[in-house]
């Protein structure tokens, strides 16, 4: 059930959805994320309506009354996340073999699919897409005071909302904030690290006045990754800083990650223990479950007759001898409840989103569209980090599906820049023609 000030949060937020002007709808969205509990539900004739599913249901209806559709030509980005969709719904509901399991994978069909039509009209410029950064940035600013009151007294402000209590683990206090667990909010954190950095940048905000705010912005994020006091957020954030001070070496990312896959190969044939093992030695903060990880990716493997075709049950997980059945993969999650194919689709999807911003940052682009660009895909590679350690559920979910969105967009947006560079140069060796030309004459 969903508690009285969640409530009236929730209500707020779908009032400004539908009445704020379209540019700053997707903000409220970022506020939502942020700090309104996502697990928290209204319970309607049997079927549960959580936040989440509300504020998506809200936005289709605003684009309905206030007519804000727009034509979309499906790119590869949206008839992915649509197959990603499907593909899992059905093989989920094969695999359980009852309705209940159709209606709840469809319930999260809904849910993701909504959202990403709200987010895809709703970016229509690049201004929009700077707006999103910035709203992400303010928001982890406010967090920050709640945070560090839970991370100093181990008390969570947004109990009143609904949350749980705030763990604790080998001593250290782990936050969560608004989050349904401390490693989606360190997660949530070390992806929004970059965009801070960039638009700390004077190649982005010239005036230092305006730096300032960014820079605390950056520092913000950093606390909030500490606070949550998990390996897997930290090692997602090292990742994207050193990615997003890569700019200038941007180029070469094809060949980094070619090059790292064949070292990974290679340390996989000479190690005693398979390359996966290394999960098992990530620990910064004392107590990591990076074995629990290693045994997972491991069992999973070893077991790929047992999920292949349908996917799983937790209960088969356990089986394997995974304490608790506990999945905390994004990636082993598709395969678990969705079977290869679900995994293969997820795998394509994730790199053709991080494919869409690269490629993007590569064009000669105004500099300052060209270090926002290759922020969000530092972003979107803490991310992918991330995966190796936590599936993501709850409100994070917003923000994968805001990325999937952003690279749809940013997409079409590169195939609308290329033709107009096409143009342009066209129009200049015309006119170039034209000059010699009338020059002979």
């Amino acid at each position: 059930m969903i508690t009285t000030p969640t409530l009236i949060i929730t209500i707020a937020l779908c009032m400004l959805i539908m009445v704020v002007p379209r540019r700053y709808v997707l903000s409220m969205y970022v506020i939502g994320m942020c700090f309104v509990p996502a697990e928290q539900a209204v319970i309607i004739a049997g079927l549960d309506f959580k936040v989440l599913r509300i504020l998506a249901l809200v936005g289709i209806l605003r684009i309905v009354i206030k007519n804000e559709q727009i034509p979309l030509i499906l790119n590869k980005m949206d008839k992915l996340v649509i197959a990603w969709c499907v593909v899992g719904t059905i093989a989920f509901t094969l695999n359980i073999g009852t309705f209940g399991a159709f209606v709840n994978r469809l319930g999260r069909v809904v849910d993701i699919l909504f959202l990403y039509y709200v987010f895809r009209i709703m970016v229509r410029d690049f201004r929009d897409v700077e707006l999103i950064l910035k709203s992400l940035l303010l928001c982890a600013i406010a967090m920050t005071p709640f945070v560090f009151i839970e991370f100093s007294s181990g008390r969570n402000p947004f109990m009143v909302l609904g949350r749980g209590e705030t763990s604790i683990r080998e001593g250290r206090i782990r936050s969560s904030g608004a989050f349904t667990h401390a490693i989606l909010l360190g997660s949530f954190s070390a992806a929004v690290l970059p965009l801070g950095w960039i638009m700390a940048k004077k190649y982005v905000q010239k005036s230092f006045a305006n730096r300032k705010l960014w820079i605390l912005a950056t520092c913000c994020v950093v606390f909030i990754t500490i606070a949550s006091a998990s390996s897997g957020p930290l090692m997602a954030m090292v990742a994207g800083l050193i990615v997003v001070m890569s700019y200038k070496l941007r180029r070469y990312v094809g060949i980094a990650t070619y090059g790292f896959i064949a070292m990974l190969f290679l340390l996989h044939l000479v190690m005693k223990a398979p390359v996966w093992h290394l999960v098992a030695r990530v620990d910064f903060t004392g107590g990591s479950t990076g074995y629990h990880r290693y045994n997972l990716i491991d069992k999973t493997i070893k077991n790929f007759g047992d999920w292949a075709l349908f996917g799983t049950t937790r209960e088969q997980v356990m089986e394997w001898g995974v304490f608790a059945g506990d999945v905390t993969s994004m990636y082993i999650l598709q395969g678990v409840q969705g079977g290869f194919v679900t995994f293969v689709v997820f795998a394509i999807l994730i790199v053709a989103m991080c494919r869409a911003f690269w490629k993007l940052s590569l064009e000669k682009l105004p500099r300052r569209e060209a270090f926002i660009v290759w922020a969000i895909f530092s972003s979107a590679i803490a991310h992918v980090v991330s995966f190796l350690s936590v599936a993501y559920f709850g409100q994070i979910q917003m923000m994968l599906i805001l990325w999937f969105a952003l690279a749809a967009y940013l997409k079409t947006y590169h195939v609308k820049y290329r033709r107009e560079m096409r143009g342009e140069r066209i129009r200049q060796q015309l006119e170039k023609a034209n000059g010699e030309h009338a020059g002979h004459v």
